[in-house]
Formats: structure tokens, C-alpha cells, sequence
């Protein structure tokens, strides 16, 4: 899949998830909760956190589910607005 494709697929799911762009680059869209997604070949999506890989999805939707169970369980425990982990 070419980058631009991959690009507007994950642009697209992330909006359907309500999950908050904070920047976009030529191969990587950065996130809130230090969440950045890096496009690669072969419709690879790596997902990091805090600065460290956390897994590589090729499936948009398990991507996007991922960082919403993640978003939401920071939500609910308080983790991201404490500024801790």
C-alpha cells in the first residue's frame, strides 16, 4: 500500500475512533497520551509510546483499539493526567 493510502486509512479510523490527532508527518502521526504511530512498507503501523516500541500492527482497526483500550483505561485510572507512567 503507498504511504499516501496508508496515511488517509489510518487518518480515517483514528477520526471513526475519536482518537485526538496532535500532529501529522510525512510517515508518522503523533497522538496525545505520547502515542506515535510510524508508517512503514508493506502497511506496517509501529506503534510507540513514551519513546518505545510497543507493538506493529498491520491491521488498522486492532491499531486503533489498542490505543483506545489504552487511552481509556488512562482515563479511567488517572495514570495520564498524574504524569506518571
Amino acid at each position: 500500500m503507498e504511504f499516501s493510502h496508508q496515511k488517509e486509512l489510518l487518518l480515517c479510523a483514528l477520526k471513526h475512533f475519536d482518537i485526538d490527532v496532535i500532529d501529522i508527518g510525512e510517515h508518522k502521526v503523533v497522538l496525545g497520551g505520547n502515542f506515535v504511530i510510524a508508517l512503514s512498507e508493506g502497511a506496517h503501523f509501529h506503534l510507540w509510546k513514551s519513546g518505545s516500541k510497543e507493538a506493529t500492527f498491520n491491521d488498522v482497526v486492532r491499531l486503533c483499539t489498542h490505543i483506545k483500550t489504552h487511552q481509556e483505561w488512562n482515563e479511567k485510572s488517572g495514570v495520564e493526567n498524574s504524569g506518571a507512567g
